[in-house]
Order: C-alpha cells, then sequence, then structure tokens
C-alpha cells in the first residue's frame, strides 16, 4: 500500500507498506530514508547543499492504524487512524463468517483476514452511508449462505437418520 503526501517544507513524501511482510519504506522527493533503529528513519545530509545536516524522522504506526512521522517537534500524518465505527463495520461480516460458515483455526484466519480488508475497506470510504451499505450487504451475504449451509446439513441428517 502506497500513500504520497506534499509537505510544505519537506515536498513529495511517499510511504510504502508491504501487506504481508510489513516492509515501510519512505522516500523525501524521491530520495529513500535509511532505517537507523526499529521506527527510526534518516534522511541523509545533501552533499551539493552546504551545512545541510542529516534529518532523522520518527514513524508511528501502520496502514491499518494510522501512519504518522515525527520531525522534530512536528507530526506529519500521512494515513488518518480509523474511527471506531470503522472497526465495528469492517469488523461485522468477518466475525459473522467465523460464527455461522467457517469455524475453528481456518475460519479464524480467513475471518481475520476479512476482518483487516473490512477496516481497511471503511477506512478508505468517506461516505458513512456507504460503510453502512456495504458492511450490511456483505454481512446479510454471509448470514444467507451461513443459513443455506445450516439448512443443507439438516437435511443431510435426517437424510442419513432415515437410512
Amino acid at each position: 500500500m502506497q500513500v504520497t503526501v506534499t509537505h510544505p517544507t519537506y515536498g513529495l513524501i511517499t510511504y510504502t507498506e508491504g501487506f504481508w511482510t510489513g516492509k515501510k519504506t519512505i522516500l523525501f522527493e524521491g530520495v529513500p530514508l535509511i532505517k537507523i533503529q526499529k521506527n527510526v528513519y534518516q534522511l541523509p545530509a545533501d552533499p551539493a547543499v552546504e551545512g545541510s545536516v542529516p534529518l532523522t524522522v520518527a514513524l508511528r504506526g501502520s496502514y491499518i492504524s494510522g501512519v504518522t512521522l515525527t520531525i522534530g517537534t512536528e507530526i506529519i500524518t500521512l494515513t488518518k487512524k480509523p474511527a471506531t465505527s470503522d472497526y465495528v463495520l469492517g469488523i461485522l461480516p468477518a466475525s459473522l463468517f467465523f460464527a455461522l460458515i467457517m469455524q475453528g483455526a481456518l475460519g479464524g484466519g480467513l475471518g481475520a483476514l476479512m476482518g483487516i480488508g473490512g477496516i481497511l475497506l471503511m477506512k478508505s470510504r468517506p461516505n458513512m452511508k456507504q460503510k453502512l451499505l456495504i458492511s450490511l450487504g456483505a454481512s446479510a451475504v454471509i448470514v444467507a449462505v451461513g443459513v443455506l449451509i445450516i439448512l443443507y446439513a439438516l437435511h443431510v441428517a435426517s437424510l442419513m437418520q432415515n437410512m
């Protein structure tokens, strides 16, 4: 996932985070920052500018939880933090999936992936009506499929009993 923000002092800031690996890269005007600690990066001094010093940048958060950069006392928001409603509406279909369709470790894993995807989807939608429609629509489909699976299982059980 990639986010690009224009800052009045530092110019074009590009933040990239790998979904599967979690690897994070930060570019200031196309120049990659060097990772010096776990969440601390540094922009090397510009050799063309006399007296320039390296710029230290602290990274906080992730794409899902919201990303901020701290440079000195200045905090630059790259991605916003999801609202509580984003978490609730994103996780609702995933929890229904786990409860009705597929339980156990596989269902938990798939439900977790669905939950993360739902949160990211809710976070990307600006309109609350869209968020509600998406969440309720996905939940309705999952409940319908779950009810069909339960009815089918009951039907098969009754056929097995009659044999």
